[in-house]
């Protein structure tokens, strides 16, 4: 099969070489010059384990990364992997993205390729908007346009491991439309779920990231409730869990990131007031409701206005340089407004990806960071912080650390006491 992928970001380019590594012939397209610049050095944008490796071993020979589709050649689907952003100051998704993708195969489209929907729309989108614009651009009825909404459903870290081994999602709105669709997907992983309707599949990919997004509200209501009563949340949510198989509390932390801070939205943009709405959208501000936490904790706690800040990527396990919704960002954006001069380290984030958002000069380990502040933050668990030993500024007077996630508690023995999320809200001598 020859497909065309439009927009190479994280979604597209890991479905890209995943899909090329299989067998299928891949032509992409992207806006953005940095990211065709890394690909013509056979490399990501974004760090990504093992994936440098696959695209250097295809570039040029299964996968082509071109400014436009070429028109001699035969396509059989087009993928649709373009971001679907917040619109700015407000929490309802912006198709634009989604609408321009498409104009852009007009001068190729006829109606005959199947046009695949991986991106993360609202319930309904792919038929009300992506639909209707196909049939204009191709002049058939839309009954006739072949259209799929096969979403992503990858984690970052683990990306091409999960895209050929996790079941598929698809679904069209003929037959022929899912026909080709799990023809495609069969041959880049082992199953596919063919489900009932365009809606079906939105819904799917929707409600898994508001299923992860609740059950980690759970653990952080649990873990701030605990405090209320003078109590460590995380000591809580241990013995509760331990040897008892019927309960599995997360742990609490940050949920944050590309899809997770976003994805109760767009579920809920066009979901009539409800009960189900209220709850949902409960869960995401409680979560949310964390980095207000972590700022008043520096208020509280620091003696000085300069703040180190480790931990910038939305998540460290698997590790990943994805600063995009990242809660370390956001918090760091809050403190600089409220005055605070702020250092920034982190393990994989590009250095210049993070000199660019202007928060505060970049270090590149942990130790150098620390260098004249009076506070540590460690906003993220990447497994690295597992092998960091004590030095000289944990144990300068006043100096006070959050360890949001747990990542330093091999230190304790050690000498070093930080705050967790877990004990945030106590007052305690340290």
């Amino acid at each position: 099969m020859i497909i065309g992928i439009i927009g190479l970001g994280y979604v597209g380019l890991t479905l890209a070489i995943a899909a090329a590594d299989c067998g299928v012939t891949v032509y992409g397209t992207e806006v953005n010059n940095h990211i065709k610049e890394c690909l013509k050095r056979n490399r990501a944008h974004f760090y990504e384990p093992g994936l440098d490796k696959v695209i250097a071993k295809l570039n040029e020979k299964a996968f082509f990364c071109v400014d436009t589709f070429p028109e001699d050649v035969k396509f059989d689907a087009f993928v649709v992997s373009v971001g679907t952003p917040l619109l700015t100051g407000t929490h309802s998704p912006d198709f634009d993205y989604i609408r321009q993708a498409l104009r852009s195969i007009s001068n190729i489209y006829t109606g005959e390729q199947l046009v695949i929907i991986r991106s993360t729309v609202s319930v309904g989108t792919t038929r009300r908007i992506a639909l209707p614009l196909l049939a204009e651009l191709c002049g058939k009825p839309e009954d006739e346009v072949l259209i799929a909404m096969c979403p992503e459903r990858t984690i970052e870290g683990k990306a091409i491991e999960e895209i050929t081994g996790l079941p598929q999602i698809i679904s069209g709105n003929n037959a022929r439309s899912v026909e080709i669709a799990d023809k495609l997907f069969r041959m880049i992983t082992t199953r596919t779920i063919v489900v009932g309707s365009l809606e079906e599949a939105e819904l799917a990919k929707l409600y898994c990231n508001v299923y992860r997004d609740t059950i980690f509200a759970v653990g952080n209501v649990l873990c701030m409730a605990a405090q209320e009563f003078g109590v460590d949340g995380i000591k809580v949510i241990r013995a509760a869990n331990d040897g008892y198989a019927r309960s599995s509390i997360a742990s609490p932390g940050f949920v944050a990131g590309p899809c997770l801070g976003k994805d109760a939205y767009i579920l809920t943009n066009n979901l009539p007031e409800c009960s189900a709405k209220d709850f949902i959208l409960s869960e995401r501000k409680f979560n949310e409701s964390l980095e207000d936490t972590v700022v008043e904790w520096v208020e509280r706690n620091s003696r000085g206005r300069i703040v180190a800040i480790s931990g910038m990527a939305f998540k460290g396990k698997p590790e990943t340089s994805d600063l995009r919704g990242s809660s370390s960002v956001r918090i760091a954006k809050e403190l600089k407004k409220r005055g605070y001069s702020l250092r920034l380290h982190d393990f994989a984030a590009i250095s210049g990806e993070l000199s660019a958002l202007e928060l505060g000069e970049v270090f590149e380990t942990v130790e150098e960071v620390c260098a004249g502040t009076a506070a540590l933050l460690v906003l993220n668990n990447n497994a690295r912080y597992s092998k960091l030993m004590p030095f000289s500024a944990m144990f300068q007077s006043g100096f006070v650390i959050l360890d949001a996630w747990g990542a330093l508690s091999h230190l304790e023995g050690k000498g070093i006491c930080a705050f967790t999320l877990g004990n945030i809200k106590l007052r305690r001598e340290l």
